[in-house]
């Protein structure tokens, strides 16, 4: 499914279905009794003035915790707040393996380093990026395995929020139009006020801490579906709005989002879209097969289909619908429209070995490589084309676990055939540099 940007440039008061979620965020919030935390802050280069989230940080001061920053700094050079210890990244690995501590990675070149350090619970603060690092193929590979090693994630990009959200992350998006307080949390005797994200990324945070099911993401999610169903009602049908609602529509199994993607797809014809088909119509393909209408959702795919490839998988699908496997239908359409959470339970309901593949494929497409790794048997393995695969992904998730000669030795050995397996290698050498810079060891 392909998202477009965000609007938010136009105020919009809340309607009482967003009253009503933030007033539950702030009671149960309110019920929670925190217990001290240590928070080790991994940051993005630049010192305290460049982290990406403050607010969010004082946050973590604010429920009794310690915060510790990562750096070959000091103190003074970081500029760090007097409440704010600097530690070397030798003692960060020591802090990771005491109890109640907590890895806040807010860059995602630490990827192997904090992976490596295996820590209880892993939060990413997803930065936005700075100069080439949009253009370079590391940024989104590192979010992706950070993502996949992270307990929770937090992000300022709504669409990157909507995509980990599709994914099955439990993620909450920092950012909104309302600056009024959505409740408050008591810090030194002191209430401070929240925004609606820092309630619904705090209380979210305490579920993790917690063990608790997630309950946040369907808060923000009606949050958002309320902000663009009073943005359409005062600008009119919109091919951005009404599709960002139709997203959220979806994610609440809203029976309305059916009709509000239609609205968006007209105007993106109106609008001369030459690409709305696939951007904008496929996505029908998953709201339908969300309702139970596999036949319709299967019809929409195939009118959308593009090219030779897609039209060959769309005949094999109808082939498979026919011979009654309609849940494996279903999982292909929402894996095809990029909800991979949604395709996995159904997966995971079926079991047996074409789910485990497929199972497999969306952990690879995901970055997810130790799930994808735990699901390969040895009966895959039977040519050299799966044995270099395997290399390869034992070799990748043998470096998060820190295990480097493991990893290179196994890159070597598929480079032999492969000299594709060498960008691992060149990979691993860039995020070492990466985090040097991080720490502020080289410029």
């Amino acid at each position: 499914m392909e998202r477009s940007e965000p609007l938010t440039t136009t105020d919009c008061s809340s309607k009482p279905g967003s009253t009503a979620a933030r007033k539950q965020a702030e009671q149960e919030l309110a019920a929670d009794t925190a217990q001290p935390v240590q928070y080790v802050l991994f940051p993005r280069k630049g010192g305290w003035s460049s982290f990406p989230y403050p607010d969010i940080a004082a946050l973590f001061a604010a429920e009794q915790g310690t915060l510790a920053y990562v750096s070959s700094r000091s103190a003074e050079q970081e500029q760090l707040p007097a409440s704010i210890q600097v530690i070397p990244l030798s003692e960060a690995e020591k802090r990771l393996q005491e109890p109640r501590t907590v890895a806040v990675v807010a860059h995602p070149y630490w990827l192997m380093a904090v992976a490596a350090m295996r820590p209880e619970v892993c939060i990413a603060l997803l930065p936005e990026p700075i100069g080439d690092e949009a253009v370079s193929p590391l940024w989104e590979s590192s979010i992706s395995r950070l993502v996949g090693i992270a307990d929770l994630v937090g992000t300022s990009s709504e669409t990157r929020y909507m995509k980990l959200l599709f994914q099955g992350i439990r993620a909450v998006w920092l950012g909104g139009e309302d600056s009024s307080p959505a409740g408050y949390v008591n810090q030194d005797s002191q209430s401070i006020p929240l925004r609606d994200y820092e309630l619904f990324f705090l209380h979210a945070l305490r579920q993790v801490l917690g063990g608790i099911p997630d309950s946040i993401t369907s808060l923000q999610c009606r949050v958002r579906a309320d902000y663009y169903r009073e943005l359409r009602s005062k600008a009119g049908a919109h091919e951005t709005i009404s599709f960002l609602l139709a997203a959220y529509e979806y994610l609440l199994e809203n029976n309305h989002a059916a009709d509000s993607l239609k609205e968006a797809f007209s105007h993106a014809v109106i609008n001369g879209r030459q690409d709305c088909i696939q951007s904008h119509y496929r996505f029908l393909s998953a709201i339908y097969t969300k309702s139970g209408q596999t036949e319709q959702a299967l019809q929409v795919y195939g009118i959308s289909a593009g090219n030779e490839q897609e039209r060959h998988h769309y005949e094999q699908l109808c082939r498979w619908l026919e011979a009654g496997e309609e849940r494996l239908v279903q999982a292909e359409l929402l894996r095809i429209n990029d909800d991979y959470g949604s395709a996995m339970r159904i997966l995971d309901e079926l079991g047996g070995e074409t789910a485990r593949h497929w199972k497999f494929r969306i952990y690879q497409e995901t970055e997810r490589v130790e799930d994808a790794l735990a699901l390969v048997h040895a009966s895959d393995i039977q040519d050299g084309a799966s044995l270099r695969e395997y290399r390869q992904l034992s070799g990748t998730a043998m470096a998060l676990r820190g295990e480097r000669h493991g990893a290179v030795r196994l890159f070597l050995e598929t480079a032999v055939e492969n000299e594709d397996a060498l960008a691992r290698i060149l990979e691993l050498e860039l995020l070492d540099q990466a985090v040097q810079q991080l720490l502020g060891e080289v410029p």
